[in-house]
């Protein structure tokens, strides 16, 4: 039985080197070794009379299953990261909104706005609000 290494990995097999992509012809009845099953059943390596050459080139299902594994992870993590930013926000906003004068002058300076002494308040919180949602 010959076959081909789908995986992105180089695998040791009967003390042979088989990389990614290529072929290698098992000796006689090697193909019910345990280990050359597993990884006939996940697709980490395929017969070669079985499989055209666009497949070989391909990734097995056991390294698509990781890598989209992966994507999914960094996805998520991507969006809590994301909601952890906005209900942030969010709190800042209402924080600005329980501020007073003095405090509001305080913050627009800080955030280096342009503001001025007889601003009223509602116009500070707008200034500020504004800042904050960009």
């Amino acid at each position: 039985m010959k076959i081909n290494n789908k995986s992105r990995k180089i695998i040791g097999i009967n003390g042979e080197p088989l990389l990614p992509g290529a072929d290698l012809e098992l000796p006689e009845g090697m193909e019910t070794h345990p280990v050359i099953s597993y990884y006939l059943q996940k697709g980490i390596v395929v017969d070669s009379q079985n499989v055209s050459a666009e497949e070989k080139t391909g990734i097995s299902d056991l390294e698509r299953a990781h890598i989209e594994e992966e994507a999914i992870a960094k996805y998520k993590a991507e969006q809590e990261k994301a909601a952890k930013a906005a209900a942030s926000k969010e709190a800042e906003i209402k924080a600005v909104n329980t501020m007073k004068k003095d405090e509001l002058l305080t913050k627009a300076a800080g955030m280096g706005l342009e503001v001025n002494d007889d601003d009223k308040v509602e116009t500070l919180k707008e200034k500020i609000i504004a800042e904050l949602s960009k």
